[in-house]
């Protein structure tokens, strides 16, 4: 398995960290973090609450390749993440000390998840680029090394490429092709340690959604670095993100402890932002997550919804998923497991 670890490569949000919004309001306790930044889909219900994003406009989701992006992408989730935090009960969230130290927990919270995120989410798109550019790599010295015998053959033959008719020349390439075709086969079948890791790695996505929104987007904003320059108004602005990855989602016990599970597609960490909700923004993520996965070779996708998070759950349910299974008791941040099986027309399967 590939768990997803930290990096201290990543770029780090400098700059004390603030609150993205007042928390004197609804008092809260934090969601433990390492289960936020690594396989927990920490939803919110974007698309059943209130509509408070009118005018929100050309709404596009995206891949995320520009690292630029990457500081705006883990301020905004961490903020959206912080929402969803269990909050206090009625009498302890009166005491104006425990309410004191539940906001002090929850700017440490949102300050620890931008910086795993932002680590993951580098860590995570550099390595996928070194696969890719490790694949380009090896299939060009497949296809050298076919082209390399064709030549040869040739040689012995005592004929020039210049001889050959567009016919030959046609037939060769084919030849050549086949070849190549054959082995990347003959890897697929038998893959080795280091195909399944460069596989992997590759089948990692980071979604974006952007949208021109009136009056910009603040949430996460107070987060960002100094340097940051906040979008002219009218447009394009970062309103939502997911990951989509290849994991084990079911898996009795999370990594690094070994399972026979197969592996499946699996989107974690979708946020939208308050000021672009109730636009379908989440919908329209969840769909190019499928849309991927189909394309990547799988028939279903799998996500977690928190317990306590029934709009999420709601917004799921109307777009054809299924909760199969629930997190033990002894999690802190109880979650349901959901997935939807792709029929041969993107339907549910029953």
């Amino acid at each position: 398995q590939l768990p997803i670890t930290r990096t201290p490569t990543a770029a780090r949000a400098r700059g004390p960290i603030a609150p993205s919004r007042p928390t004197s309001a609804r008092a809260r306790r934090p969601v433990p973090r390492h289960r936020a930044t690594e396989t927990t889909t920490l939803v919110d219900s974007s698309d059943d609450a209130p509509s408070t994003s009118a005018g929100v406009t050309n709404v596009r989701v995206r891949t995320l390749r520009d690292e630029r992006d990457i500081p705006r992408v883990a301020t905004l989730c961490s903020a959206v993440f912080k929402e969803t935090a269990v909050p206090l009960p009625k009498d302890l969230a009166q005491d104006d000390l425990l309410r004191d130290v539940a906001d002090f927990l929850e700017t440490r919270y949102e300050s620890a998840m931008i910086r795993d995120l932002t680590g993951i989410t580098t860590r995570n798109l550099r390595e996928k680029r070194r696969c890719e550019n490790q694949t380009r790599a090896e299939y060009g010295r497949t296809r050298a090394r076919a082209t390399a015998r064709e030549l040869a053959s040739l040689q012995r033959t005592r004929t020039s490429v210049d001889q050959l008719t567009t016919a030959q020349l046609r037939e060769m390439r084919e030849r050549i092709t086949d070849e190549v075709e054959l082995e990347l086969d003959r890897e697929r079948r038998a893959p080795s340690a280091d195909h399944l890791r460069r596989s992997r790695s590759r089948q990692w996505m980071q979604l974006v959604a952007d949208a021109v929104v009136p009056g910009g987007v603040a949430t996460g904003l107070v987060s960002m670095p100094d340097e940051y320059e906040a979008p002219a108004p009218g447009t394009r602005e970062i309103v939502g993100s997911a990951t989509l990855q290849v994991c084990v989602p079911d898996a009795p016990l999370p990594p690094p402890f070994p399972t026979r599970r197969p592996y499946r597609s699996y989107l974690a960490n979708v946020a939208v932002c308050p000021e672009a909700r109730r636009v379908g923004v989440a919908s329209k993520i969840i769909k190019r997550a499928e849309r991927v996965s189909r394309l990547w070779g799988f028939t279903e996708m799998w996500l977690h919804v928190n317990v306590d998070n029934p709009g999420a759950r709601a917004l799921y349910e109307g777009l054809g998923y299924a909760v199969v299974g629930e997190d033990p008791p002894w999690y802190l941040d109880r979650r349901y497991l959901m997935v939807r099986k792709f029929g041969s027309r993107g339907v549910v399967v029953p």
